[in-house]
């Protein structure tokens, strides 16, 4: 008996074991290697350079074949590892960068790049690198505005708004128009949204913003841009030509190129142009400045609604709809309500739909009921409304019914009415008929009867009943109770008020995120993440600067705090310290000491017992 058990165990642990072989067999078949090379621009000027990232996934080793390109430079620029494990499987991949470019302008194509990884031959796709000539590259990017002392409004970016729709170029009062929002940066510039998209004017509403942005790069009277594209739409309700006034606040930094014709000459720390390019693109001095775009210059018409042919069941819907469905009873009873039910499809003011009508009016009694709008897209432009209401019949017998729906069609200016197919159905029971108050004729008069005199009673009630009632023996207790009330009640009251006191909650709200914001500051700094560690410590400042200078918190920049306290503060330093972190490419592989000590510092100068005057 005993044998047999261990025979059973042994059997039991080679069936674990083979189980754990297939699985490791799976995990590494399921780490393919992938070979992958990509440039990050696809012009450059003369004497400039892309970025060519090469990464090897699935494996550990394994050296690339650059090939020599006559006229191109290819100079390496190190090389990084990543390891992942995601469900169980560890992935690891080898990123190699390269610097290219060339002194000689023209069409050059970086062929497939072989790499040998376990005796097997790996290749990726051939590139393409445009180098333009200084006359084509002048012609293309225009004079940077440092350059040509332009220090204008748009050197820091700019702001445009247009109809997503290139057939028209105006509006309709209620009509929900897609438009494209646009911030143009400079292509060299870096920047940082602080705020969403804000309507400025009060003659447009916005609507239904895209919560992700699409980053494309664009040249521009004759500049380059990185453009960050929004779509959302705008409605107005009253006639004319508006400014279409949005605005989005930013922090951009641009390159300061009159202190480099000032200061350090260009293309002294190597030998070859294009080093010499990459080292001034990362040691150019940067101008920064908290901006606002705006918008304000561009108009947009907003034409009113044409009178003529207005349907009488018109209630304000403007775009192109369809009906996609709906439910009708076939058997109704007058006088007893059952629910319609209807599905209107198409683009337009979804917002501003009601419910169809029901034809023919006169027979039925309408009750509201509710609505369910179904987005198509994004940005809520397409789609479908549900909308189920009551209705009660009233005539009874064999009838037509259908449902009726206008809405003015801005393509074809004109006001178009749709209708459901007509539903046949039974109603049973007698017609009704309105009610009208009944006339009551007046009767006579009734006769007054005249007052008799009352007597007095002929027998007095007892001399106790006519005692004051603060003599009473009970007196005294209810007087001590209702005083017992009011003061408690009092107290409730006291306790209420301070519960609902709004500097109590908006303290305790600014208290919980300076908390919060500490909080994931130790976090980022046990897992050595360097810019979440003062993007988070940044935002405890903020917090407790925006309770005590009464203004939003992330308003506060590293201006406006030198503005009010001295440059030497902690708080200062720690601000100037996360902007170089955030603007000035800094590299680091961990929190140093140093920083968490100014964090505490700052911190401890913004406490109300100490600093008071902050």
């Amino acid at each position: 008996m005993v044998m047999c058990r261990y025979l059973e165990m042994i059997s039991r642990y080679l069936h674990l074991g083979v189980l754990a072989v297939v699985l490791m067999s799976t995990c590494l078949e399921a780490a393919a290697v992938e070979v992958d090379a990509r440039l990050d621009l696809e012009s450059v000027e003369v004497g400039n350079g892309a970025i060519m990232t090469l990464r090897i996934s699935g494996a550990r080793s394994g050296k690339p074949e650059i090939p020599e390109v006559e006229n191109l430079i290819i100079q390496s620029r190190g090389q990084s590892q990543q390891v992942q494990m995601v469900n169980g499987i560890t992935s690891v991949s080898v990123i190699y960068q390269y610097a290219v470019g060339s002194n000689v302008p023209g069409d050059y194509q970086i062929p497939s790049i072989a790499i040998v990884l376990d005796g097997k031959r790996y290749a990726t796709q051939p590139l393409m690198l445009k180098v333009l000539g200084s006359a084509v590259a002048s012609a293309v990017s225009g004079n940077e505005p440092s350059e040509t002392g332009d220090d204008g409004k748009n050197r820091f970016g700019f702001l445009t708004v247009e109809l997503a729709s290139n057939e028209r170029r105006h509006v309709y009062v209620g009509e929900i128009a897609p438009v494209r929002i646009r911030a143009w940066i400079p292509e060299a510039a870096r920047a940082q949204l602080r705020s969403g998209i804000q309507p400025e004017g009060v003659a447009f509403t916005l609507h239904n913003v895209s919560d992700e942005a699409q980053q494309t790069r664009e040249i521009k009277d004759g500049k380059r841009y990185l453009v960050v594209t929004w779509f959302g739409g705008i409605s107005a309700t009253k006639a004319g030509k508006y400014p279409a006034s949005l605005s989005l606040n930013a922090t951009v930094a641009v390159r300061d190129t009159a202190a480099l014709k000032t200061g350090r000459p260009k293309g002294r720390a190597f030998g070859d142009p294009l080093l010499n390019r990459i080292f001034d693109d990362v040691n150019e001095p940067m101008i920064q400045k908290d901006i606002t775009l705006k918008s304000d210059d561009q108009e947009i018409e907003v034409r009113a609604l044409p009178s003529e042919g207005r349907p009488d069941g018109f209630s304000g819907a403007v775009g192109e709809f369809k009906f996609d469905g709906g439910e009708i009873p076939a058997d109704w009873k007058t006088g007893e309500p059952q629910q319609i039910r209807a599905r209107i499809s198409g683009t337009g003011n979804f917002a501003l739909m009601n419910a169809p009508k029901v034809s023919p009016a006169n027979d039925w009694k309408i009750y509201p009921g509710k609505d369910e709008f179904t987005a198509g897209d994004q940005a809520s432009f397409s789609g479908s409304k549900v909308f189920q209401f009551s209705a009660v019949p009233r005539r009874g017998g064999e009838q037509n019914m259908a449902l009726e729906f206008s809405f003015f069609d801005p393509k074809a200016v004109a006001y178009q009415t749709i209708t459901s197919p007509v539903r046949e159905i039974r109603v049973s029971g007698e017609d009704m008929v309105d009610d009208k108050p009944a006339v009551v004729e007046a009767g006579p008069e009734p006769a007054k009867k005249e007052r008799e005199l009352v007597g007095q009673r002929s027998v007095m009630s007892a001399s106790r009943d006519l005692m004051p009632l603060v003599f009473r023996p009970a007196f005294v207790p209810l007087l001590g109770v209702g005083g017992g009330l009011c003061i408690v009640g009092g107290l409730f009251a006291v306790i209420r008020r301070r519960l609902s006191d709004p500097r109590r909650l908006t303290q305790a709200a600014m208290e919980k995120a300076v908390k919060d914001a500490l909080v994931a500051a130790e976090y980022c700094s046990a897992s050595k993440d360097v810019s979440g560690f003062f993007a988070a410590g940044r935002l405890a400042i903020q917090v407790r600067l925006g309770a005590r200078w009464n203004q939003p918190a992330q308003a506060i920049t590293l201006a406006e705090i030198t503005a009010r306290i001295s440059d030497d503060s902690p708080i200062a330093r720690f601000f100037h310290e996360a902007d170089l972190h955030a603007y000035g490419r800094q590299v680091g592989s961990g929190i140093l000491p140093q920083w968490q000590v100014l964090l505490d510092e700052a911190m401890a100068a913004l406490n109300p017992s100490t600093h008071p005057l902050i």
